[in-house]
């Protein structure tokens, strides 16, 4: 391939502009595709590959039994840090332990991912000083460091070597500026501290409580992994806290020790099962979804291929008087095979600069797509390997109309009769039409089913009417603090505040959860769920007992002061799960020797309609979580609570949300579900569009003289147009065969994870059809236009 070859090809592209933007905005869609999702794959298989050595630096997880839900966590005891060292199987040790308390900077309070490590978290971790003393800001009780990302948020642009932060009343000193980590990383930060460091004051009752966090170790060559690990779990059996809660898990789980650990190359981290099992489950991903999200890169960029050879080879069979002529003239094969190479790679490249450009402005909608930070994607090296790579795709696209273009005899091409291709190859793109449409029904027809069921999801009633309550956590003071009561007393004083009620954890949040054990009627211990709340919780919300009756705030208190005989309230499936026969039994018995039932409580969805209502019992005890009503906006509401707030927690950051936030809140990962199925569904419909276009095209070339016989034997436009429906039509409907069967099973798969589901999801099959053969339809008009319009004096002279 020449220069002269591309100014050709390029001249040919001037000349036809209408095919140019097809063929090149069709590859640019299935570019862009690719170079996203392939940059999301790299994302996560080049996690944690910044740490040195990631093969022996290893992070430890552990899983504590004795609370309602064991799950795996990527924490530690952190005295356990100390007994790696001493094994002498560890080069280096350090912990990464969280300091939640916000930053303030002259009068402004802000939240910043501080932690709390030892000074061999910098070599650990390879982290990038760009000014001052990292090892005086980790050694040093009042030094910090901050990354350029966290300098920004507490100073701008300017300069922060020097510049004093306040933590819980504690003033720091800026001492380095440090590159921002990798986003890629399991350990992310924002500012640094050193475990010294006297912003992290309760130090010492941490470690003496083994009190949990991050832990990473770093091997000795040759060490070995499961002997320490061993080690680390002898240590964490005879840990003053397992020792302590040994008696709790003998009587609950049998065999089970009090807390399990266990170690992980952190090259590994990402893709562990058990941590993506968690509750913070989104941060980490399953290399059987990374595969196929790069699977599914090459099918988008082979779907876009194929309907540029589709079209070039309509293009190529239109040419063949031109190909003749120029072989007639003495043009080699050879020169005739390179000049149509040069034009596929002369387009590949445009369309892959053209994705280029359009995967960069998609990149922040795509990032949110997929929850990650894919900001720093598109390098230098990343585009150039872009451009190289649309090369090869050029030169595999171009192969089969350069093979036509060789395979062209000068006679029949001048003649007219060598302008049609064999009816394997018809019938090849024939299928791999089908397989456009089926894939794009099956991508439609499951993006509508999933969000018809979140739609129903989030606008399921959790029990009560959501609107007009704001929900506030108080600061981690203690729940019976004379600070927070103080607080809620006077907010309740507060102008168009209505009420304030508390209860343990917001309706739709799931983090803190308390199962207590209740002898059951029948003599049994039966676990439940427990929800402290404020006597004024049930009246706050609406809610009347279905049978008996519910708290008084006027003769039940707040539940801190001491009552003879004290009172519950439990729900219908908490009264069943006690052994009585009906929920109204239920009613009026007393519970160990101090707890009376005094009414059912109405269901609350605490957990949405994924789950089955659960036993619950509820106790008016002082909590932590405020549920406020007022007719004001959210906005109103921070300016009218937060001088209050202030007041009283001046170094905490007041998080006001609606309560229909929260309860939205649980289906955050469906609604970007959504989001990425519409976006997928969307490229593979408009790639079927593009597929069918050309098909369409091609047709009414090579049926142009069958297509004006008929008109001469009296064939009416309604007959053409209805034999022209007819062909694609059959295409379409063999695609759904294949496709929404598929679909129906991947919607059921979504399905069962609710115990609701919405009603009617079967018409979106039916929808998915429809669509399909609308988007057949105007892919098929202009060239169906064109059939009606054919001269038969001149399709019969060509």
């Amino acid at each position: 391939m020449t220069l002269r070859d591309f100014r050709i090809g390029w001249r040919l592209l001037l000349q036809h502009p209408a095919y140019s933007l097809v063929v090149t905005g069709g590859l640019s869609i299935g570019f862009a595709a690719c170079f996203l999702l392939f940059g999301f794959v790299e994302f996560c298989l080049n996690y944690n590959s910044a740490v040195p050595h990631n093969d022996r630096v290893v992070m430890a997880k552990q899983r504590i039994n004795i609370f309602p839900r064991p799950e795996w966590q990527a924490m530690a005891f952190l005295p356990l840090r100390d007994v790696a060292l001493a094994s002498g199987m560890v080069e280096e040790a350090s912990i990464a332990k969280p300091i939640e308390t916000p930053l303030r900077v002259g009068a402004e309070l802000h939240t910043l991912n501080v932690q709390a490590v030892d000074p061999e978290f910098r070599t650990m971790f390879a982290v990038r000083t760009l000014d001052g003393d990292l090892q005086a800001a980790l050694t040093q009780a009042d030094g910090v460091a901050l990354t350029v990302t966290g300098a920004r948020k507490l100073f701008g642009d300017g300069a922060v070597l020097g510049r004093a932060i306040d933590i819980g009343g504690t003033a720091l000193q800026v001492r380095a500026l440090l590159r921002d980590p990798p986003a890629n990383s399991t350990q992310l930060y924002e500012a640094l501290v050193g475990s010294n460091s006297s912003a992290w004051s309760d130090r010492a009752k941490v470690m003496d409580q083994w009190v949990s966090g991050g832990l990473y170790l770093k091997l000795r060559p040759g060490a070995s992994m499961p002997a320490l690990n061993a080690l680390l779990q002898q240590a964490s059996d005879n840990s003053p806290i397992s020792q302590q809660m040994g008696s709790i898990i003998a009587g609950t789980r049998n065999g089970a020790k009090v807390t399990d650990i266990s170690l992980l190359p952190l090259r590994d981290a990402y893709f562990d099962e058990d941590l993506a099992a968690s509750r913070a489950g989104d941060q980490y991903g399953q290399r059987s979804s990374v595969y196929s999200l790069l699977a599914g890169g090459l099918l988008i960029l082979l779907l876009a291929t194929i309907n540029y050879v589709n079209l070039a080879t309509v293009r190529t069979l239109r040419r063949q008087r031109e190909i003749g002529i120029r072989k007639l003239l003495g043009v080699g094969a050879w020169r005739l095979t390179r000049q149509f190479l040069s034009e596929a790679v002369l387009t590949a490249v445009l369309a892959a600069g053209a994705g280029l450009l359009l995967a960069w402005l998609l990149l922040p909608v795509f990032s949110d797509l997929v929850n990650r930070p894919l900001g720093g994607m598109f390098t230098l090296r990343a585009c150039v390997l872009a451009l190289v790579f649309s090369v090869l795709v050029g030169v595999c696209a171009g192969a089969y109309p350069a093979w036509l273009a060789h395979h062209a005899l000068p006679g029949p091409a001048l003649a007219g009769r060598g302008n049609s291709e064999t009816v394997g190859g018809l019938w090849v793109r024939r299928v791999l039409t089908v397989l456009q449409f089926a894939s794009a029904m099956a991508l439609s027809a499951t993006a509508m089913a999933v969000g018809w069921q979140t739609w129903f999801a989030t606008h399921a009633s959790p029990g009560f009417d959501p609107d007009h309550l704001l929900v506030l956590a108080l600061s981690s003071y203690g729940q019976s603090n004379p600070l927070n009561t103080a607080f809620v007393e006077q907010l309740r004083r507060v102008p168009q505040v209505e009420g304030v009620a508390t209860i343990s954890e917001a309706v739709g949040r799931d983090v803190s959860k308390s199962i207590n054990r209740i002898r059951g009627g029948n003599g049994t211990d039966v676990p439940m769920e427990s929800k402290y709340v404020s006597a004024n919780w049930f009246a706050l919300h609406g809610l009347h007992a279905e049978f008996g009756e519910a708290f008084d705030p006027r003769r039940d208190g707040d539940g801190s002061e001491e009552q003879e005989v004290k009172k519950a309230m439990v729900n219908a499936a908490g009264a069943l799960a006690l052994g009585y026969a009906t929920p109204q039994e239920a009613v009026g018995h007393m519970l160990k020797s101090d707890y009376r039932i005094i009414g059912i409580a109405p269901d609350v969805r605490f957990q949405g309609v994924r789950n089955p209502s659960r036993a619950v019992i509820y106790f008016v005890r002082p909590a932590s979580v405020l549920t406020i009503r007022t007719r004001l906006g959210l906005d109103a509401a921070y300016d009218a609570i937060g001088p209050l707030w202030r007041s009283h927690f001046p170094n905490d950051i007041m998080e006001l949300k609606t309560q229909e936030s929260v309860l939205a809140e649980r289906y955050v990962g469906d609604a970007r579900l959504i989001r990425i199925l519409t976006a997928t569904s969307a490229i593979a419909v408009a790639l079927a569009g593009f597929g069918i276009y050309v098909l369409s095209a091609y047709s009414v070339q090579r049926r142009r003289r069958e297509i004006v016989m008929r008109k001469l034997h009296g064939a009416g436009r309604s007959d053409i147009a209805l034999m022209m429906a007819r062909e694609f039509s059959v295409l379409v409907c063999t695609g759904a065969l294949l496709g929404l069967p598929l679909a129906w099973l991947a919607i059921q798969r979504y399905l069962a994870s609710y115990v609701e589901h919405a009603p009617l999801v079967a018409w979106t099959l039916a929808a998915a059809l429809g669509m399909a053969l609308l988007v057949a339809l105007l892919a098929t008009a202009r060239h169906t236009l064109t059939a009606l319009r054919m001269s038969p004096a001149l399709a019969l002279r060509d």
